[in-house]
């Protein structure tokens, strides 16, 4: 006997993926349709399915997977900032993320220090989307770089027409509500990484630390100092690399969030040991590798986290 049931199942199933296919082809003319007259934006769609972070309301704090470099797109009311822009080899994740959350002509590109995984993506960020203002480390001169990279960095910043601000501990401006300070280097190293810039984004009742590379050295600086350096939201210094995020700082600081910038293929960082640490006193820690982008919002009083954005 024959198993006509077996033959039905059969038959059905060109039938159904047609049925999904039409049903697909009719949304995606129908979001283009409503996008087109204005109606509603195929983001907010996306963003309630998880597809997209909700970026552009209050406070959105990026970390961007940059592969194993650093870069941090900040956007607060209408206004925006950059920390850092990655490297020049891999610059095309972080144009598509700018992209993809529609960010724009930067109200300031702050470069924490001249390592080429910080600024190296610098010169095309700046010619595609231009900015007004530019803040770099004083940099001993014997530190600062005289490869060709760096040669098209500063011809990019001086054909860029941005005002040029070399700067340090006790400067800051203000950012649509927010408050952005610098408080490190208070004083002249011998290393590029310990002249990074440490930057504290204060907004309504949430304080994020971006610290660059910085180590424990300058991390024992800060706190003989009279910085606050308490925070919600914590850049981890230098990859997560055993040179930094000490105990002491780590205590005084005290985030809620701790973020890791690295690359799935770094094979020195994070160091296990400086993770156990982190995590100790940290709720939650997440690293670029393993979550790919992440974006930290706030509102002045609650914070929400999304990933793989």
């Amino acid at each position: 006997m024959q198993n006509t049931d077996a033959k039905t199942k059969r038959s059905k199933k060109p039938f159904v993926k047609a049925v999904l296919c039409i049903a697909a082809a009719v949304c995606v003319f129908v979001i283009c349709l409503a996008e087109s007259m204005g109606v509603i934006n195929p983001k907010d769609i996306f963003t309630a399915f998880g597809v997209y972070a909700d970026i552009g309301k209050g406070l959105s704090v990026c970390f961007v997977n940059a592969g194993d470099a650093d870069a941090c797109c900040i956007k607060c009311g209408d206004k925006q900032i950059l920390i850092d822009c990655g490297t020049q080899r891999l610059s095309g994740k972080l144009t598509n993320f700018l992209d993809r959350y529609d960010f724009h002509k930067f109200d300031a590109v702050i470069i924490s220090h001249l390592d080429s995984d910080h600024y190296g993506g610098a010169a095309q960020i700046i010619e595609l989307y231009g900015t007004d203002r530019i803040y770099l480390p004083e940099t001993p001169k014997d530190l600062i770089p005289s490869d060709d990279e760096y040669l098209r960095f500063t011809d990019c910043v001086n054909k860029s027409g941005a005002e040029v601000i070399y700067t340090g501990a006790g400067d800051g401006f203000e950012l649509s509500g927010a408050k952005v300070d610098f408080i490190s280097p208070q004083k002249e190293y011998s290393s590029r990484n310990d002249n990074s810039l440490v930057v504290r984004l204060t907004y309504g009742n949430h304080k994020f630390l971006f610290t660059g590379d910085i180590s424990s050295k300058v991390e024992k600086d800060l706190l003989s100092s009279s910085e606050d350096i308490d925070c919600d939201v914590l850049k981890v210094a230098h990859h997560g690399s055993k040179t930094s995020s000490s105990e002491e700082f780590l205590k005084a600081a005290s985030p809620e969030i701790s973020v890791v910038s690295v690359g799935s293929s770094n094979l020195s960082n994070p160091d296990y040991e400086t993770m156990a640490l982190i995590s100790g006193y940290s709720a939650s820690v997440y690293t670029t590798a393993d979550d790919y982008s992440i974006v930290v919002n706030s509102d002045g009083q609650n914070l929400k986290v999304y990933t793989d954005a």
